[in-house]
């Protein structure tokens, strides 16, 4: 079996529809975190499997998703090579559908279709039994070794006795067997609950115990109805005493006058708390206002001394101002007459070089001009050749093609007519040469092709008329005739009328061609500075009789130039270009000497005139805050006299004595006082107590209305001769239940007896198991062997000693719980051909060497049938490898139609 497909949807937390994508044969491993569905997926693969579609149980209802949405899957899958496909929906509209190859089944056809292929039995509950339970291992299942029902214990039994001779009497113990099996079901379901006639007299026997426990109950509640009522009398009586209500209401009264006083209390202590709080905040406010005034005083004589000083530093000040002035001054009159020399030297700088250039573009202005004389020569010659060529247009290249192209046409056609036309042979003697005409004309040939009607005339005979086949002349004839006529259209074309002047006229545009190529060339290589272009010839010489125009008036530009530097005051006599550029040079070092002095002369006033403004300003700062010291002294007088100011503060702090004293009273009393919120607590008590009064008292009235209604309905309905009655009904069924137990359990004694015998039988043929999971125990355990027991489970292992199972490890035991689930895997492939394991979250508590040993073993069985791997531990399982499964999510379910 290959599992190849499988979608699920309602299962669970899978409300909306999703597959398990990238199913192939082998190993396959899903790794996703926790709740991401792993142990859902595997739900819904046993539920396709081993549930019943119609099956109402408890499973079926735990297997609905947490929206309510009812459980559907669908399984593809291959069986023996033949593709399958498995579709279930539980709950609300259940169905079933089956898919064989070409068979399809539907409801409870594919149900015994599925379990004849699976090999399953119904165990009960809509449930069916067989080895494939114990291959379906779920999560905390694989530390325990598969608990196999009869079904699965029969299917390792069938597998087995394929590969063993049948054993002396075991055929008729697996008949008597059956028997006892078939008598058994009677009274028994395979998972040992009672069925048929036993079932129907344990369910009247209950019935009527029920029955008789009803009635004994009503009697019972009749009894509890007549001691509550009394209780219920006596506690409304309790509750109804109006004296404790009088004493309730009192102490309820007292308390709230006691809060009253307490809530007064709590107001005078706030009001005193708040006058405490301003005569602080007065008292205060005064003595910073006394430390502030006597701060004031101080900062005003500090003020005055620090004038005094700023303003001796600044009157020091005044001359040295003065004495840097002067100096300014003087450094400024040499800057200005060394820049004005600079200034000359620069513009006799100014009129060598423009000199110097002048008589440059002068020279270059002559060599462009006979440059441009050149040129124009040689595009008169290209513009001469150009306009023979272009009377010459006619006869060009693509139009001696297509010439050439309509007369090889028209060659070929005459050469197919003459091929297909009759020829016409005479032989003549010499004197009736004259006597014979073709076409009106002497015969002069004695052979030739009649392409055409001919008319021989002979003299004195008459005449002969030829005429070739019409196919001939609506054929090839035609079609010489329209290329003839294409032949003749392009000589006119071209102005010739024959071959041959096409030819010449040809020739003569060739000639033009070369002449016009020779003067293009001589035209470019005249241009300056390799200018030549293919189309722009013409632009070229416009280029350039532009760029001569424009050095003429850089020419002119420049003597203009000369001329205003030779009026300018410079010398007139001719100085070298290098000669002026010292000169500058010389002239331009003087000025910055002189700009430097300058600057120094600038720093060291700049310096004073600093120190004089920080003076200044250190004098201006001083007075105003003098200023405003003397003003904030004068504030303080006006508002309030220093002698004032005391006896205020001295007022302030005996108001301020009397409200802590009234302050510390009030809080005395209040300590006195009980806590306001415990007053509170106890008038909120005595309220709920006097409330619940009342609503006890109307609660007793009710109950005892209801608790005499009850009494008076049961002592009119006979309840003792019920009972009585119902007493022998349960006696007499009794006793069938219990012959019904009687045969049960002697069939269960027989069937155990022919079953020890039958399993004496089995251990002959365990061999085969052990065999098929000793390969695998060995790789996990060298050395080790394995003992089964007749239940085809591992009762021991021995490596250096013999160990029981149940004396192993959690981890070892689980090892060999999944090696026992692959040998069963194995056994079923071998008799088979199909076989599917699936563990989620296996393995979890063996070592990395063991782990490894485990992926080796895993990988190797993968190769005969296809392993599912479910895993939360991705870190731990990489090393696995195989095929990497994911969860994708669907837009819609795929239902088998």
């Amino acid at each position: 079996m290959i599992l190849t497909e499988l979608q699920v949807e309602g299962f669970r937390r899978f409300t909306a529809p999703v597959t398990l994508g990238g199913l192939k044969p082998g190993l396959n491993v899903l790794a996703a975190p926790n709740e991401a569905g792993k142990s859902t997926l595997l739900m819904a693969l046993r539920a396709a499997l081993t549930l019943r579609h119609t099956s109402k149980s408890q499973p079926i209802k735990d297997l609905a998703s947490y929206g309510g949405s009812a459980p559907h899957v669908l399984l593809r899958f291959t069986w023996n090579g033949v593709p399958c496909a498995l579709e279930k929906r539980f709950l609300a509209r259940s169905c079933m559908r089956l898919t064989r190859g070409p068979d399809r089944y539907e409801g409870d056809e594919a149900e015994e279709q599925l379990r004849l292929m699976l090999g399953l039995t119904e165990a009960g509950r809509g449930e069916a039994a067989g080895l494939w339970n114990a291959l379906l291992v779920g999560q905390g299942e694989s530390f325990a070794l598969p608990a196999l029902s009869e079904a699965g214990h029969a299917s390792i039994r069938s597998c087995l006795s394929q590969g063993v001779e049948v054993v002396t009497g075991g055929a008729a113990a697996s008949a008597v067997l059956g028997r006892v099996k078939e008598q058994l079901g009677l009274l028994q379901t395979a998972t040992g609950r009672p069925t048929g006639l036993y079932k129907k007299a344990m369910e009247q026997e209950a019935e009527a115990e029920n029955l008789l426990a009803q009635l004994e109950a009503r009697k019972n509640r009749l009894e509890e109805d007549l001691v509550a009522l009394a209780q219920a009398r006596r506690l409304l009586q309790e509750q109804a005493n109006p004296d404790r209500k009088m004493q309730d209401e009192a102490a309820l009264a007292a308390l709230r006058v006691e809060r009253d006083k307490a809530t007064k209390l709590e107001a005078e202590e706030q009001a005193a708390r708040a006058t405490v709080n301003v005569a602080q905040v007065h008292s205060t406010n005064l003595k910073q206002e006394q430390q502030s005034r006597q701060e004031n005083r101080e900062r005003i004589q500090q003020l005055t001394k620090s004038q005094t000083a700023a303003q001796q530093a600044l009157d020091a000040l005044e001359p040295r101002m003065q004495q840097a002035q002067q100096r300014v001054e003087q450094a400024r009159q040499a800057r200005e007459a060394a820049e004005a020399a600079q200034e000359l030297a620069r513009r006799q700088r100014a009129l060598s070089a423009q000199q110097a250039g002048l008589a440059h573009q002068q020279q270059r202005l002559g060599q462009e001009q006979a440059s441009l004389r050149r040129v124009e020569a040689a595009y008169t010659q290209l513009e001469q050749a150009e306009a023979v060529l272009a009377a010459l247009r006619c006869v060009d290249d693509a139009c001696m093609d297509r010439l050439h192209k309509a007369d090889r046409l028209c060659a070929q056609l005459q050469a197919q007519r003459e091929a297909q036309a009759p020829t016409l042979t005479l032989t003549l003697l010499p004197e009736a040469a004259e006597q014979v005409k073709i076409n009106g004309a002497a015969c002069k040939e004695t052979s030739q092709q009649v392409l055409q009607e001919t008319v021989l005339e002979i003299a004195g005979v008459g005449t002969v008329t030829i005429s070739p086949a019409q196919q001939d002349q609506t054929g090839l004839a035609g079609k010489w005739e329209q290329a003839a006529a294409q032949r003749a259209l392009l000589l006119q074309q071209m102005g010739c009328q024959t071959m041959a002047d096409a030819a010449t006229h040809y020739a003569r545009y060739r000639q033009a061609q070369t002449r016009v190529t020779e003067a293009r060339a001589t035209y470019h290589a005249s241009l300056p500075h390799g200018q030549a272009g293919k189309e722009q010839g013409a632009a070229h010489l416009v280029a350039l009789r532009k760029a001569v125009a424009e050095q003429e008036a850089q020419c002119a530009l420049s003597e203009q130039a000369v001329a205003a530097l030779q009026v300018s005051g410079v010398a007139q006599d001719a100085v070298s270009p290098e000669a002026a550029a010292e000169a500058e040079d010389q002239a331009a070092r003087q000025a910055e000497a002189a700009r430097q002095a300058e600057r120094e002369a600038q720093t060291v006033f700049s310096t004073a005139h600093t120190q004089q403004q920080a003076a200044l300003v250190a004098v201006r700062e001083v007075g105003q805050a003098l200023q405003q010291a003397q003003r904030e002294e004068t504030v303080y007088l006006s508002h309030k006299t220093d002698d004032a100011l005391a006896a205020d503060l001295t007022q302030a702090r005996e108001d301020l004595a009397v409200a802590t004293a009234r302050l510390e009273q009030l809080e005395q009393h209040r300590a006195e006082a009980r806590p306001l919120a415990t007053l509170e607590s106890g008038i909120a008590r005595y309220e709920q107590k006097l409330e619940a009064s009342r609503t006890r008292i109307s609660q007793l009235q009710i109950e005892i209305r209801e608790r005499e209604a009850h009494v008076r309905f049961a002592e009119g309905d006979g309840l003792d001769e019920q009972i009585a009655a119902t007493e022998r009904t349960v006696e007499r069924l009794k006793q069938d239940r219990e012959g019904y137990e009687r045969s049960r359990a002697a069939l269960a004694l027989l069937q155990q007896t022919v079953s020890a015998a039958e399993q004496e039988q089995t251990e002959r043929y365990l061999a085969p198991l052990v065999k098929t999971m000793q390969p695998a125990f060995s790789s996990l355990f060298p050395g080790g062997a394995l003992t089964l027991n007749t239940q085809f489970g591992v009762e021991a292992i021995t490596r250096r000693q013999t160990e029981e199972f149940s004396k192993l490890s959690d981890g070892t035991r689980e090892q060999i719980a999944v090696l026992v689930r692959l040998g069963f895997a194995e056994l079923l492939q071998s008799q088979t051909g199909n076989s599917l394991l699936v563990l989620d979250d296996a393995l979890s508590f063996s070592d990395s060497q063991r782990l490894e040993r485990l992926f080796d073993v895993l990988t190797d069985a993968a190769s005969r049938f296809q392993i599912l791997v479910l895993t939360c531990h991705a870190e731990s399982f990489a090393a696995l490898g195989g095929n990497l499964l994911s969860l994708q999510s669907l837009e819609s379910f795929t239902e088998l139609r």
